[in-house]
């Protein structure tokens, strides 16, 4: 794990991005989509996850992309696509896009296996990988849902964190503080719309677009942390 301050997250070669949700195809956002593109190593392709939303939503994200001078980019069903096939596509990959959208368990499901230790492997020789919206969440270590009422684990690339994006309503803030009280190094990071926070191999922590981001800690935690 790499580690600055409260985050600890994934070790790596790579950018691990986590943007809130909001318009990601234009306005603000294309500030952090433009300073990924830019830092991102030449070699390998972009692919983008969107099985959260569908497939039209992800060829307009990735046209977008492409307007913004990005490399030619392509979608990755890892719902359909056998393992081996996702292995070879997600794990060339330069930039690795979790996208957002409304079917949160979808995501979460799909990412299991093969797709997330594809990811690992692309990370750890220098992807960036960046979780927009539901596509950030899963990568804290627990998922804030407001369906079962209880937080769930995530993949815990950014450990002790919870994840909220977005405006999260009073169900989802009562959950968060439930988990505080029960896991006193557990911290809520709230990152706003067109904002994000990337956290880099060198343990560089960096806030980028319009920079809403707060932090809710545990009980485990001193002021002087």
């Amino acid at each position: 794990m790499l580690q600055s301050s409260i985050f600890q997250w994934q070790s790596g070669a790579g950018w691990l991005v986590l943007s809130g949700g909001g318009d990601i195809m234009g306005g603000a956002h294309d500030a952090i989509d433009t300073r990924v593109l830019l830092r991102c190593a030449a070699d390998g392709a972009l692919v983008y996850i969107w099985a959260a939303s569908d497939l039209d939503e992800a060829d307009h994200y990735l046209n977008h992309l492409g307007e913004l001078g990005g490399r030619t980019g392509y979608p990755v069903d890892i719902i359909a696509e056998d393992d081996d096939s996702l292995r070879t596509q997600l794990g060339e990959a330069g930039v690795i896009i979790i996208g957002d959208g409304p079917q949160r368990l979808r995501l979460y499901d799909g990412l299991h296996g093969a797709a997330i230790d594809a990811m690992r492997l692309a990370y750890q020789r220098g992807a960036f990988i960046m979780g927009t919206g539901i596509g950030a969440e899963v990568i804290g270590q627990w998922v804030i849902g407001p369906a079962s009422g209880e937080p769930a684990a995530g993949f815990a690339w950014l450990a002790n964190a919870a994840i909220l994006t977005g405006s999260p309503g009073s169900r989802e803030t009562a959950i968060l503080q439930r988990l505080l009280q029960d896991q006193p190094m557990a911290y809520g990071l709230r990152i706003g719309r067109n904002s994000a926070i990337a956290l880099g191999p060198d343990g560089s922590v960096e806030l980028w677009g319009e920079r809403q981001i707060a932090i809710s800690l545990g009980q485990g935690y001193s002021l002087q942390e």
